[in-house]
């Protein structure tokens, strides 16, 4: 027999995976279960009515419809009337967006990938100029200038190599000279100071630098890296994800941060009131959209603009908003756990 209720547990897993790892015990609410359903339904319903829908279009030529939740470097996150389905790249034929911005940032990001970046750059404009609030295509925009001041970098450090390898040849031609390659690992700690693990797909700051960039930002050894300049890094190799995180001294990176934060909760009446905490769903989820100073929530670490994943490991997603407040308002133990994703600006040092 089919088991919907283990369908719905396998994609929360597959989709949030530390959300498992920092709770092996954890169980979706039942409510969550069935709100999820109702609000695909209602989310596909509404989709088809008001015509915004994205079509995957497979190598089988198979259609797909539904709305592209989540983009990795080797699948996608496809929300569906029957739940979420991941659908790997290597299947994909293309995806039509019905925004066009999506449109032109599916092309920036083909080009991104062949390392043409002011092409890529020319289509992130383009879909900024659609949609001016279209927080991806900038962080993009940004990441590929980025990278073309990276490798006009490497061009220029490599000619003065050259002319110096010359000059300084018949100095060096009797001695023995030991050439210290630093491995990207040591590159990423003395830059934004962090050290990365990576366990299927998923990569976890296992330290954090005292003093470094990323100490300073609030980072937290066990705190999740989500993303670097608005791409998510999950199923990448380590080995792109250390690259992405070194540049140029000085000049920063930005990436997205996993974190669990407790609230403490002393009373069990309107805690979502008492936190001071004030949520708003957005196009990219559950945001905190202001945050009283000296409440609970402040207090806790919670800033405003972190988007909520989760709360009390239940996913927000597909919740409406009478539900996250029920979440808080009826919490299980003496604190309320908020999975949160955090934007930050890394200043890079080292080197």
């Amino acid at each position: 027999m089919h088991d919907s209720g283990s369908d719905a547990r396998t994609q929360i897993d597959d989709h949030y995976p530390f959300l498992k790892e920092q709770n092996p015990a954890y169980k979706p609410a039942p409510i969550f279960k069935i709100m999820k359903k109702i609000i695909l339904i209602l989310m596909l319903v509404f989709v088809s009515a008001s015509l915004y829908a994205d079509t995957v279009i497979l190598k089988n030529r198979t259609k797909v419809k539904g709305l592209v939740v989540d983009e990795y470097v080797d699948r996608i996150a496809l929300s569906t009337i029957d739940g979420e389905k991941h659908i790997l790249r290597k299947d994909i034929d293309k995806i039509e967006y019905d925004a066009p911005e999506q449109n032109f940032m599916q092309l920036g990001r083909a080009y991104d990938e062949k390392g043409w970046y002011d092409k890529a750059a020319f289509y992130y404009k383009k879909a900024m100029d659609i949609n001016p609030d279209y927080k991806e295509a900038m962080d993009a925009y940004v990441a590929s200038h980025a990278k073309m001041w990276r490798e006009e970098e490497k061009r220029t450090k490599k000619d003065i190599e050259l002319h110096n390898m010359a000059i300084e040849w018949r100095t060096r031609k009797n001695k023995k000279i030991a050439n210290v390659v630093k491995s990207k690992e040591s590159l990423v700690k003395e830059s934004v100071g962090l050290s990365l693990v990576e366990h299927d797909g998923v990569f976890r700051i296992n330290e954090v630098i005292p003093g470094s960039s990323a100490s300073q930002a609030g980072i937290k050894k066990g705190d999740f890296l989500i993303g670097i300049w608005g791409r998510l890094v999950r199923y990448s190799k380590l080995e792109d994800v250390l690259s992405e995180l070194i540049g140029p001294k000085y000049s920063e990176v930005k990436i997205l941060v996993g974190k669990d934060i407790p609230v403490p909760v002393e009373t069990r009446v309107n805690m979502y009131k008492e936190s001071g905490v004030s949520l708003s769903f957005e196009y990219e989820g559950l945001v905190v959209k202001d945050i009283i100073s000296g409440k609970k929530g402040e207090l806790a670490g919670l800033k405003k603009g972190d988007f909520v994943i989760a709360i009390d490991n239940n996913i927000t997603r597909y919740l409406p908003m009478d539900s996250v407040i029920a979440l808080m308002n009826n919490p299980k133990n003496n604190r309320i756990v908020f999975t949160v994703r955090r934007n930050i600006n890394l200043r890079r040092e080292g080197e």
